[in-house]
Formats: structure tokens, C-alpha cells, sequence
């Protein structure tokens, strides 16, 4: 009588071989390796938070090959970066068509120097589209219950039947393991072969929230109890080019109801980009539209 824990761990063993053929070893920081999962022909998709340089970086394929690689570029909102591999021949990764339900079998196959590696668990939970601590945004948030090595972030996070589910990041979180779910890496991945950059978009305003009178609620209809007060203006940015001024209260944007600083930074993702946005603000009393087309983030350095 076959044991079926056997056969489980034989298929597992079996699953994790398979997905290795399309995982590289990424050499970019001291002390540790990290993963890659090859993309699409020469594109190699990592986690960004493990590329200590840009310069010098080099994979391991998974016939033990060592390849060259040159970073084409980064989104540490998202934590994912894009690298080339000139003469990379491994396997491609076959995706998944859809994001398995919450408690499905889940496996995050990476690789080292010397092998390749795995950890096992379980799809913990799946969220709407949501802005990351740093910045960036998830089309969906995809919880996992599973322990992640170092040389694992960058990892594929595959289903039991082996097909790409995300890449799998550790820091997106304080308390899970995040896969970055396939349809965030491909506007990334393809942003980042364009631009080498993710154009993030920009009002030039400092906002804090500020609730709003229960009298002008009733008479002016309004949707929500707060609203984000302007208390900085540069006016050479987009929104003071607008008209906006110091004290107005912003209460909506781009036609979506604002009473948190993240619901800005939501509106204003890469594709808000010289695009003309609808602002509805609260000035002395009154409501004032104003027409605001966000500039680019001005990049640090």
C-alpha cells in the first residue's frame, strides 16, 4: 500500500525541481544570496530590497552557470527590481491563471549558489488593490503563511500545481510574507523596461487631516466627516500652479472621496502622470473645483 505522506513529499519534491528551472541565484549584497525568477527572455525579476549595488551583480542560472547581469531598474514601493541576464537559456516561469483561495498549498522556491531552496505553507488571505508602506501598490494583497530565508526573498511563490502565483517579499509587511501578485510585477516589470523608473505622481502640497463641520456636512451634502486641510503650498508645483491655496480643505480628488493622506498617494499612481485630475475643495465656506494635472515625483539626489 503506497503511504500517501510519501507521495506528498514526492510530489512536492518533484513540483519545487521543476519551478527551480526558472529561478537564478541573485549575487548583489553581502552575506546572503537572493532569488530571481526569470520573467521572460533575459528579464529576471528579484526582490528590490536584497540589490545592494548597481553595479557588479551577477546570477547563478540553474545549470550552475555564472551570467552577468546589468540592473535595468528598481520600485522599492512594490520591492521588485528588473534585471538583464544576457544568455540566460533557463525556463521560463509558467504563471498561474488566477490566485488560489485562501488555505491553498503554497511554495516559495528560490535559489542559492549552491542549490535550490524551498519553503512550504499556506495562502493565508487575499485583499483588495492597496498602497504599501513605502509607497507603492499591490493590485491585490497576498498574505502568506510561510517561513521565508533570507536568500528566499525574490523567491517564486508557486501553487501546488507549480505555476507562478508572485514573487515573494518579506518586507512589505511587519508580521507576513507578501507574494507580489502577477498583474502589480508586469505593470512593474514593463514601467521599469521603459522608463528604468516608476513615474509616481506629484501635487507638491503638505495635507494633514481636519474634520469637517456638521453644518456644512448637511448643507453642502458632503460624503465623509474629514477632509485633508492644505497647510503647505510650493507654488511652481502642479497643485499651486492649480490654484490651490493654504487652508483650503481637499475632499475630493480625481472623483474619489479624500480623508487620508493614502488616499492621495492612491489617485496618484504612475498613471496620474500629466493627466488632468477633477479636485473638489472646501475654501471659506465654499466648494471650489479646481483642475490639477499632477507633475512627476521629483527623484532624491
Amino acid at each position: 500500500m503506497t503511504n500517501p505522506l510519501v507521495s506528498f513529499s514526492e510530489q512536492l519534491a518533484s513540483t519545487v525541481a521543476q519551478v527551480g528551472q526558472s529561478i537564478v541565484a541573485v549575487h548583489a549584497r553581502p552575506r546572503f544570496d537572493s532569488s530571481g525568477v526569470h520573467w521572460k527572455n533575459g528579464v529576471v525579476v528579484t526582490a528590490d530590497h536584497t540589490i545592494r549595488r548597481d553595479d557588479d551583480i551577477q546570477v547563478t542560472a540553474p545549470d550552475g552557470s555564472k551570467l552577468s547581469a546589468e540592473l535595468v531598474g528598481r520600485d522599492s514601493g512594490t520591492d521588485l527590481a528588473v534585471l538583464k541576464v544576457s544568455g540566460l537559456t533557463a525556463r521560463v516561469a509558467e504563471r498561474a491563471a488566477e490566485i488560489p483561495t485562501p488555505g491553498s498549498v503554497m511554495l516559495a522556491v528560490g535559489r542559492s549558489k549552491d542549490s535550490v531552496n524551498a519553503a512550504f505553507g499556506v495562502l493565508s488571505s487575499i485583499s483588495p488593490a492597496s498602497q504599501t508602506w513605502r509607497g507603492g501598490r499591490l493590485d491585490q494583497v497576498v498574505r502568506l503563511d510561510i517561513a521565508l530565508h533570507p536568500a528566499a526573498s525574490g523567491a517564486a511563490v508557486v501553487d501546488a500545481a507549480g505555476k507562478l502565483v508572485g514573487i515573494a517579499t518579506p518586507v512589505l509587511s511587519r508580521v507576513s510574507v507578501f507574494a507580489v501578485p502577477l498583474a502589480t510585477v508586469e505593470r512593474v516589470v514593463e514601467a521599469l523596461l521603459a522608463h528604468g523608473r516608476i513615474p509616481r505622481g506629484y501635487l507638491g502640497v503638505g495635507l494633514q487631516p481636519v474634520a469637517l463641520p456638521e453644518h456644512l456636512r448637511s448643507t453642502m451634502n458632503l460624503k465623509a466627516p474629514t477632509g485633508l486641510i492644505v497647510i503647505s503650498v510650493d507654488q511652481d508645483a502642479p497643485a499651486g500652479q492649480a490654484g490651490v491655496t493654504i487652508g483650503d480643505v481637499l475632499l475630493e480628488l480625481g472623483g474619489r472621496t479624500i480623508q487620508e493622506p493614502e488616499h492621495v498617494q492612491d489617485v496618484l499612481d504612475s498613471g496620474s502622470v500629466g493627466k488632468k485630475l477633477q479636485a473638489r475643495l472646501l475654501r471659506g465656506g465654499k466648494l471650489v473645483e479646481l483642475e490639477i494635472t499632477p507633475g512627476e515625483r521629483p527623484r532624491k539626489g
